[in-house]
């Protein structure tokens, strides 16, 4: 994949991520100029939890996708962006949390963009458990309801070179894996469930 076409499908992802929350802001502004007193409350309720859910999304896509000079600098400061991040998907009643445990946190430009794209796959809740071994990194989707059996096998045919059998945006974070580590010896396959970054 080229340059343009991978700043073409990650622009693609990423504005979907954020526009609805966007939208949801700039509608209770509107409202709030209004002056309907009525309204406020609920107003203000949108506007906390949709202000919440942009600046987590923004600080964990900053440093997952950006410039290396805003480096994740200790494991407290990635687990709580990443968990931050999780805590924006789906249904606040069923959330997604982390499970980290790794070494150091010089590997955040791996654990980030693979955390996204297997927190992807959970449709009800759930868990992302990150583990590193001596020669892998390892991304395990854990919930008590199914995973998304075809984001799991669109995954798979990324791996194997193939074109998934949707946008190929909605797999933004893992063609950014694949480029990060390109001509770097690294490999990334599926394993089961995991995605493991590694032999």
């Amino acid at each position: 994949m080229n340059d343009i076409t991978l700043s073409e499908i990650l622009t693609t992802r990423l504005s979907h991520d954020l526009i609805g929350n966007i939208g949801a802001v700039a509608n209770a502004v509107e409202l709030l100029n209004e002056g309907d007193e009525d309204d406020k409350e609920d107003i203000s309720n949108i506007l906390n939890f949709s202000s919440k859910v942009l600046s987590r999304r923004l600080k964990f896509f900053r440093l997952c996708f950006g410039l290396s000079n805003a480096a994740v600098k200790t494991l407290g400061e990635l687990e709580e962006i990443t968990a931050d991040y999780l805590l924006t998907l789906g249904n606040p009643n069923t959330p997604v949390s982390l499970d980290l445990t790794i070494e150091t946190p010089k590997i955040y430009k791996l654990v980030m963009p693979a955390v996204m794209m297997m927190a992807d796959v959970i449709i009800k809740g759930g868990k992302i458990r990150v583990t590193q071994t001596e020669n892998a990194l390892l991304i395990t989707p854990e919930s008590p309801a199914p995973l998304n059996g075809a984001k799991l096998a669109n995954i798979g045919k990324i791996l194997n070179g193939e074109e998934p059998e949707e946008n190929a945006s909605s797999y933004a974070p893992l063609y950014y894996l694949l480029s990060y580590l390109n001509k770097s010896g690294v490999s990334i396959r599926l394993g089961g469930e995991t995605l493991i970054i590694g032999d």
